[in-house]
Parts: structure tokens; sequence; C-alpha cells
């Protein structure tokens, strides 16, 4: 398997010659000549580059305006919902998504969004607001000033 880092060290490695060696670079790097030398040329992209531009929706760099853009409305106060965000790539990609997109983009970049709509409820929270768990302590705060003497 072809190590990314090894092909960008090599790239540079190659870009920086003044008479370009293909072979004895590819030595170097352990790497297939022809893979490097399609690569150097840009007849080849990385499988992330090929995946961001042939299969997804969005490219990496889009995925990544789009992910300022949700932040910056969350900054303003305005934090976008599902909806909202359907409607935006809706307009970027010109024609309609798979109904999962939303939820799938949300949980790739869980990390990086910072919209309250757009995260998850962790089930933990949700179990911990349950009116009975209120209740309850509510009733023992109650019956508190009852046990001290």
């Amino acid at each position: 398997m072809v190590n990314e880092k090894d092909i960008q060290l090599a790239l540079d490695d190659l870009k920086s010659q003044e008479v370009v060696n293909f072979a004895a670079t590819a030595k170097k790097y352990n790497l297939d000549r022809t893979t490097l030398m399609r690569r150097f040329k840009g007849k080849t992209t990385s499988n992330q580059d090929a995946n961001s531009i042939h299969h997804k929706l969005l490219t990496d760099a889009q995925e990544e305006i789009l992910l300022r853009h949700i932040s910056d409305l969350s900054n303003r106060g305005m934090p976008p919902t599902p909806q909202i965000l359907e409607n935006l790539i809706v307009e970027i990609v010109r024609k309609p998504i798979g109904q999962c997109w939303v939820r799938r983009f949300c949980q790739r970049h869980k990390n990086e969004i910072k919209s309250v709509y757009l995260r998850g409820i962790d089930q933990t929270r949700k179990v911990s607001d349950n009116s009975a768990y209120f209740e309850h302590f509510y009733l023992g705060v109650r019956l508190l000033p009852s046990l001290i003497p």
C-alpha cells in the first residue's frame, strides 16, 4: 500500500531537483516509478482527493467552507437547523440530496459543528432530563428540612 506521506515527500523532492529523476526518487522513497511520475505530472491524484471530487456530494474544500459558515451562523446566535442546512446544500449542488445526507454530514463532523440544532442529543443527557428524576430530586429536597434537627 502506498503511503501518502512518502508520496508527498517524494513529490517535494522532485520539485526541488533541477533535472527530475523519477527512478532514483522512487527508489529512495520505495515507491513505484510510474505512480510517482503520474502524480508529479498531475495525471492522477490521491485516493482522498479522488473520492472528494468524484464520489462525494461536496468536495473537501466545500465541506470546510460549509463548516465555517455553520460556525459563523452559530457564533452570531442563529444556529442552523437540519432543514436550513439541507436548503444550503441543495442550493450549492442544485439537485435534491438523500434523506440521510445531513445526518451523516453532522456525524462526520460532530467535533467541528457548533450548532446546537445539528448536534444529536446525548442519550445520557436525555435520560437525565426525564421529569421523573426531577420529581424525585425535589421530593427529596422538600423532605430534607424535616430530617434536619
